[in-house]
């Protein structure tokens, strides 16, 4: 399968492509781990971790998860998978624009 039918198929491949090389000097990393679980995407200057998935309702570790998060003063944000294989530019663009300023809020 080549790299443009696995990221047709697979929405976390497909928001990589565009948030690996990201030129505003942010700085995300897949698959973090952090503590018992791991985050899909994070960017440590922005506080931010992104998960795709379809149902932010789901139960998951909340404890660990949330003393984690309070800890470490991050956000995880949610994208649905849908939202990413239909326009996966404008959905980097968004979580680009919204870690840029978290970054500078840290900064200061």
């Amino acid at each position: 399968m080549g790299m443009e039918a696995l990221t047709k198929a697979d929405p976390q491949a497909l928001l990589w492509q565009h948030l690996k090389d990201t030129p505003q000097g942010l700085f995300f990393v897949r698959d973090h781990p952090a503590e018992d679980f791991v985050l899909p995407f994070y960017c440590e200057e922005a506080h931010l971790a992104i998960e795709v998935d379809d149902d932010p309702f789901r139960p998951r570790d909340d404890a660990a998860r949330e003393r984690w998060q309070d800890r470490h003063k991050v956000d995880i944000m949610q994208v649905p998978p849908s939202h990413v294989l239909r326009n996966a530019g404008e959905v980097a663009e968004a979580i680009l624009d919204i870690a840029t300023r978290r970054k500078e809020r840290f900064a200061k």
